[in-house]
């Protein structure tokens, strides 16, 4: 069967086979692609909250909660008083996270050599600027609609 030519279903056809790779490298860890995607995104920062996070990973926030209360529960991130509003929670990643986190992010990329096996060196670099450029366009639209 010959590769389709649309761009959005080729984008999704590679997103869903790098998350299902990600998934089974995530396994030994017991971390599956969105709550890596959380981790991530909470070892770079000194603290964010829920909305931020869900904006950040483009899920919906009641998402958000059960995955930090996943991630609570087994002491790699907690909620904390936001210093600059205290109506809000900050949320950070733990020691333990940050260890895993670490362990984890190998696993990751193992898998994403797994999926790109087919690309260069160069190609991959290509591959990433030219996504990072749609995340950061997305992210300048998304900023401007608020």
């Amino acid at each position: 069967m010959r590769a389709p030519e649309n761009i959005g279903l080729l984008l999704s056809l590679a997103s869903a086979r790098g998350v299902a790779s990600a998934n089974v490298a995530l396994g030994p860890v017991e971390l599956n692609s969105r709550s890596y995607s959380l981790l991530e995104q909470l070892a770079g920062t000194d603290g964010v909250s829920q909305r931020e996070l869900a904006d950040a990973i483009r899920l919906d926030p009641s998402q958000i909660v059960a995955m930090i209360d996943g991630l609570e529960r087994r002491g790699l991130a907690e909620r904390r008083p936001n210093p600059a509003d205290r109506r809000q929670k900050s949320v950070v990643i733990t020691g333990p996270g940050r260890t895993l986190f670490h362990r984890a992010r190998a696993l990751v990329e193992s898998s994403v050599d797994e999926v790109l096996a087919g690309l260069d060196d160069l190609e991959r670099e290509t591959l990433r600027g030219l996504l990072q450029r749609i995340v950061r366009h997305d992210a300048a639209r998304l900023e401007h609609a608020s």
